[in-house]
């Protein structure tokens, strides 16, 4: 990630990362990287963020973590 923000959503305009489904937000979710650490990020969603069947509204993540947003799975990799 070239940048501190990453955005997840449906918009094409507002979203690093567009996902065309009607159920995600225009902008969904965010990678955010501070310090070195990065963190997922619920924007205001509707239908939210799962990992590990648990709904969050930020959490530190690690490579290799697995989230959902709506009925797409993302996995978090770090190069």
């Amino acid at each position: 990630m070239n940048k501190d923000r990453f955005i997840i959503g449906r918009g094409k305009q507002s979203s690093d990362l567009t996902i065309k489904d009607p159920n995600v937000s225009r902008q969904h979710a965010m990678v955010e990287c501070l310090n070195g650490q990065y963190f997922m990020v619920d924007m205001g969603s509707t239908n939210g963020i799962e990992f590990n069947g648990q709904r969050l509204q930020r959490k530190p993540i690690a490579a290799g973590d697995q989230f959902s947003i709506c009925d797409h799975d993302l996995h978090f990799t770090v190069e």
